[in-house]
C-alpha cells in the first residue's frame, strides 16, 4: 500500500511541477511577444516617418566634389609629367618614351626635332645610352598671353651601359599651349617650345 502511495504521491508531485514550468514558459512566450511587437512598431516608426532633404546649391552635375584646378597648376602637373618621361629612358625604353612625348608636342615643335629624335633614338641604342633626370625643386609657372611658361631646374645623369658619364644640373624651359581635354590629353595642355640650359655642378 505504502509503494503505490507513494508512486501517487510522486506522480501528482510532477504533475504540479510540470504546471508551473508550462506557466512560467507561458509568461515568457507573452513578454517576448510584447517586447517583438513593440520593436516592430518602433521599426514602422522609423521607416515610414518623414525625413528632411537638404539642398546644396551650386551643383550643377552629379559626380565628385573637387576643388577648382586653376592653369597654373594644371602646367605645373603636366609639365613635370611630360618632362620626367622625355628625360627618363634606357636603350629599352627610349621608342616608348618618345612616342608618348610625340602625343603632346605641337605639330611646330614636331616638325622641327622629328629629324633629330630618329637620330637621337638610334644613337641611344646604338651606345645603349640612358638618361636619369630628377627634379631639384619645384616648377616655376608664368602666363605669356595665352600661354604658360615654365621653368624646371633638376639634375641630369647620363650613362652608357652601367658606367656614369656625366652629372650636371640641368634647366628645362618650356611653353605650353592650353588646348581642349582629350581622353589622350585630360591635362588640355600642349608643349610648343622646349629649351635646355646645362652647367656644370
Amino acid at each position: 500500500m505504502e509503494s503505490v502511495r507513494s508512486k501517487s504521491s510522486l506522480f501528482v508531485e510532477r504533475w504540479a511541477s510540470a504546471e508551473q514550468n508550462n506557466m512560467k514558459l507561458g509568461y515568457a512566450v507573452v513578454a517576448l511577444s510584447v517586447v517583438c511587437m513593440v520593436l516592430a512598431v518602433v521599426a514602422g516608426c522609423s521607416v515610414l516617418k518623414p525625413r528632411s532633404v537638404y539642398c546644396v546649391p551650386g551643383v550643377a552635375q552629379a559626380g565628385l566634389a573637387v576643388a577648382p584646378v586653376s592653369g597654373s597648376m594644371t602646367a605645373n602637373a603636366f609639365a613635370v609629367y611630360w618632362l620626367l618621361n622625355w628625360t627618363n629612358f634606357t636603350p629599352a625604353t627610349v621608342e616608348d618614351a618618345y612616342t608618348r612625348a610625340r602625343k603632346f608636342m605641337s605639330p611646330v615643335l614636331l616638325s622641327k626635332i622629328h629629324i633629330s629624335l630618329e637620330k637621337d633614338m638610334e644613337e641611344v641604342k646604338k651606345n645603349n645610352i640612358s638618361s636619369l633626370f630628377s627634379l631639384s625643386q619645384d616648377p616655376v609657372v608664368e602666363t605669356d598671353k595665352n600661354c604658360f611658361l615654365v621653368t624646371v631646374r633638376g639634375q641630369k645623369g647620363v650613362y652608357v651601359g652601367k658606367e656614369e658619364i656625366k652629372t650636371q644640373q640641368v634647366i628645362y624651359h618650356l611653353r605650353l599651349r592650353p588646348v581642349n581635354p582629350t581622353d589622350g590629353d585630360p591635362y588640355g595642355m600642349m608643349v610648343d617650345r622646349i629649351d635646355q640650359e646645362e652647367g656644370a655642378l
